[in-house]
């Protein structure tokens, strides 16, 4: 069984998690969250030395998936990892590439399900960690005298979350 990797625009939630989404624990979760840490976990970069020929012309590009979430029941804390990925190409060639790894850690006193509190930090945690991912990206390509844009803000940016489907051969 092979996965294949697919994107998805991450400006509209999934219709089906929202259908199960039940709007009164999400805000009482909503009310009560607190964020509790935002930790760089995992960090991978590059930049090949032709990136500096010539300028480079596009867009960054930014991915990002949440790999794991969990609830912890008895200390009332959601954690959530996300792996988020900026890279400039030329062609299908990678010149310069930045994957970071966060997990973000909520405490949530109000009374609710796993479903309803990894849901929470699954949304709200990428807008958590996103600002840090966006410093590390800037003071990465400044370190490496690597002439890069100023990632745009969660809202007005094309982010695009990266979601792994199982595929029957």
């Amino acid at each position: 069984m092979a996965k294949k990797i697919k994107p998805k625009d991450n400006c509209l939630p999934d219709r089906s998690e929202i259908s199960e989404i039940d709007p009164e624990i999400y805000n009482s979760i909503a009310r009560c969250a607190q964020l509790l840490a935002v930790q760089l976990i995992d960090s991978s970069f590059s930049i090949d030395p032709s990136y500096f020929d010539h300028e480079i012309e596009g867009k960054l590009k930014v991915d990002y998936s949440d790999v794991h979430s969990s609830f912890d029941q008895e200390e009332r804390v959601a954690t959530c990892i996300f792996h988020l990925e900026t890279m400039k190409k030329k062609g299908n060639k990678k010149l310069f590439s930045l994957k970071d790894k966060f997990v973000v850690f909520y405490h949530i006193a109000a009374e609710c399900d796993d479903f309803h509190a990894n849901a929470f930090a699954k949304k709200v945690g990428f807008v958590a960690c996103y600002p840090y991912f966006r410093a590390h990206f800037a003071q990465t390509a400044s370190f490496a005298n690597a002439d890069m844009p100023i990632l745009p803000t969660v809202a007005s940016m094309p982010v695009k979350k990266v979601i792994k489907e199982a595929v029957t051969s």
